[in-house]
């Protein structure tokens, strides 16, 4: 259905067109997104020293990663059961994408929750 002409005068838009389309987009956010700065995130608490600090930030960075491991678990999980469905509808990529996404953000999350539940607050 590429580049046909229908009798009012507008084209119809094939699926590989879309896709096409669909991708350049994807890339160009992807791309922006790598080009943010990076920022350094220091927790600080009064009358913490720097070994407390890295003591306590280990401890919470195995909590978020175990949180981490689990989440992706739980995305084989949903990718065995609907990853054919996003196959058959082009959409594995994004689906994928997007539960990475979420897994990382609930691990950072995780992290911070851990931080602050010991008192440590965040500097950027």
């Amino acid at each position: 259905m590429r580049g046909l002409r229908g009798g009012k005068g507008f084209e119809v838009i094939g699926r590989n067109t879309c896709r096409r389309a669909a991708a350049g987009v994807l890339l160009c956010l992807s791309l922006a997104g790598c080009a943010a700065p990076a920022t350094t995130t220091r927790w600080v608490k009064t009358g913490a020293d720097d070994e407390t600090i890295s003591r306590e930030l280990r401890d919470c960075s195995a909590q978020a990663n175990a949180a981490l491991a689990n989440e992706r678990g739980i995305n084989q999980d949903i990718n065995a059961t609907l990853g054919g469905n996003w196959q058959f509808s082009g959409t594995a990529g994004i689906e994928n994408q997007a539960m990475r996404q979420q897994a990382a953000g609930y691990a950072d999350q995780v992290l911070n929750s851990c931080m602050r539940a010991k008192g440590f607050t965040r500097e950027s």
